[in-house]
């Protein structure tokens, strides 16, 4: 079930432009319970079975598991989008799947932004 509470936190630090690496483990939780509970992504990721290291350059690492449509996250082993813009993160492996989760995180922003 979604945490309303920490969805609405989240939507508002991400408007505000006050989204940190210290939110990221909350904003894994909401991505995977919205993931689970949307038919819409599970239309987007039926049979779709992926491994996702989230490594941040000086910062923590990150994982996001789907199997057969369920996603589970966790942390282990900065601003996401900052990091991402000036370089520090970067996706590797798979492009197309990179490609497909990028579907999926509009989806979920759509739905954390109420």
């Amino acid at each position: 079930m979604l945490n309303e509470e920490l969805r609405q936190r989240l939507a508002k630090k991400i408007s505000e432009g006050e989204f940190t690496s210290a939110d990221l483990p909350d904003f894994l939780t909401v991505f995977c319970e919205v993931c689970n509970e949307s038919e819409e992504v599970q239309s987007e990721v039926e049979a779709w079975n992926a491994k996702l290291q989230l490594d941040i350059t000086d910062g923590d690492k990150f994982w996001l598991t789907i199997t057969n449509g369920n996603f589970t996250c966790g942390s282990g082993e900065k601003d996401a989008t900052s990091a991402y813009m000036d370089g520090s993160l970067k996706i590797g492996g798979n492009q197309r799947e990179a490609l497909k989760l990028r579907g999926v995180i509009g989806i979920v922003l759509d739905k954390l932004q109420g």
